[in-house]
């Protein structure tokens, strides 16, 4: 937008109107290294940064292939069956008109690996957009979300040494329920 005031961020089904903003946020994530020849461990969330290497290896810098992409990410795809592991999620992203801010998804439901790490509700915020109150605005918008899905209280976990992700789950109601393994894990009442 030029000479106007930048839209009010909000949550939004993955779209083709951000998929120039969304591509150069992979170029920032990989940027600060997080890439395919780095080793699970290195990874802050792998699952989650799975979904955007996906992206990269599907070819959607391609004109005309982020559809299919895009539409798998809005659930409009059948998926098949759950491969073992896999529960049904929403993926917003967290868009201020057409720019990229951020992503979230929320797990519809809880294997008991995802009991240990991940939890319902998984967010980053692209680099260029942190330190700016995006995680803790998109989490608060998430909760209703998951409400309406019967989830409640929500379940997120975070390594004990990620003060920013701690911050925005304390900020949102998050009550640390047990310490474990160098994770946190917090009950989030969804309103």
């Amino acid at each position: 937008m030029t000479g106007g005031a930048r839209p009010a961020p909000r949550l939004a089904t993955p779209s083709r109107e951000a998929h120039v903003s969304f591509l150069e946020a992979l170029a920032e994530y990989h940027a600060e290294g997080l890439h395919l020849e780095l080793p699970a461990e290195q990874l802050s969330d792998p699952d989650e940064f799975a979904r955007y290497v996906a992206a990269v290896r599907a070819g959607v810098e391609r004109p005309g292939e982020p559809d299919f992409y895009l539409a798998e990410l809005r659930g409009e795809v059948p998926p098949g069956p759950w491969p073992d592991g896999y529960v049904p999620q929403g993926v917003y992203w967290w868009l201020a008109g057409d720019q990229f801010l951020g992503r979230l998804s929320i797990r519809h439901r809880l294997t008991p690996h995802l009991l240990e790490e991940g939890g319902n509700i998984g967010f980053e915020v692209r680099p260029s957009a942190r330190r700016m109150g995006h995680a803790s605005a998109m989490l608060a918008a998430a909760l209703p979300l998951a409400a309406a899905l019967g989830i409640d209280p929500a379940r997120l976990d975070c390594e004990e040494d990620n003060v920013a992700s701690r911050r925005v789950i304390e900020k949102n109601g998050g009550r640390l329920e047990r310490r474990a393994a160098g994770s946190l894990y917090f009950l989030l009442p969804c309103p």
